[in-house]
């Protein structure tokens, strides 16, 4: 028969955990007649294996806390521009403290969505992006028709490659709310995230009027474009190409970081 465990409690209150393992007995006709069986006392593996797990699952509780507490003060410090740029006169100023707001609020997201996963190691990507998406989109949306599209199934990145992607997508989304639709307030906004072998492909486009013909994107002035192009190159050390067709449209490729 199959080895079990149980559980077994002395005389003196205390508990043992036993091991039973045995084998079937036969007759002379090759008939079962009983089991021999014998008992191995494993009482210190199983305290063992409790410790462990309690001291899992206080390490576990301890990294919720950790992302809980950094969400809160990254949503401190978000607070702390939205009241400095409700203050200032020069618009410029005020554009350039919701911009970093917009920025604080994507690596708070991070946190948020570890906090509530159950794997601490690694971001569903379609959970992240969806809900970062749609909050930077929430800040243009008054009077406005774009439609964001998120799709990522069933990828999860580390939290190391995961963060830079956010703040690149926060930087596309913004930049196109901002130039993307000037004429109308009808439009799109697709981003797209798949795993191809052991690379990841980020696609991200929009269906507005696309860049300045001429435009040297990748020596641009703009601080959100260098922002882009330098996490894309620096931090997921991949590459990034830009379409200027019927809209803009972005593609990222990195490889994918296992630890």
């Amino acid at each position: 028969f199959k080895d079990f465990i149980n559980r077994n409690i002395k005389k003196d209150g205390s508990e043992v955990w036993l091991s039973t393992s045995g084998v079937p007995m036969l007759d002379e006709s090759g008939n079962l007649s009983g089991y021999r069986g014998a008992d191995t006392n494993i009482t210190f593996r199983k305290k063992a294996e409790e410790q462990l797990n309690a001291s899992l699952k206080e390490k576990e509780t301890l990294l919720k806390e950790i992302h809980h507490r950094v969400k809160n003060n990254l949503t401190v410090v978000a607070s702390l521009l939205n009241l400095q740029a409700n203050s200032m006169e020069d618009e410029r100023l005020k554009a350039a403290l919701s911009d970093s707001q917009s920025r604080v609020h994507a690596m708070s997201a991070i946190h948020e969505t570890l906090y509530q996963s159950e794997n601490l190691s690694a971001i569903d990507m379609n959970i992240y992006l969806s809900k970062l998406g749609h909050d930077v989109a929430r800040n243009y949306r008054i009077g406005s028709q774009v439609n964001l599209k998120v799709e990522a199934e069933n990828i999860s990145i580390g939290a190391k490659q995961a963060s830079p992607i956010g703040l690149i997508i926060n930087e596309l989304i913004t930049n196109s709310f901002k130039y993307a639709f000037p004429v109308t307030e009808d439009g799109e906004i697709k981003i797209n995230l798949q795993k191809t072998e052991d690379q990841i492909e980020l696609e991200y486009a929009d269906n507005g009027i696309g860049m300045p013909e001429g435009l040297d994107w990748k020596n641009s002035d703009t601080l959100g474009l260098k922002l882009v192009r330098t996490l894309v190159e620096n931090q997921l050390n991949g590459s990034i190409n830009l379409e200027s067709d019927n809209g803009t449209r972005f593609i990222i490729k990195f490889n994918i970081n296992e630890t």
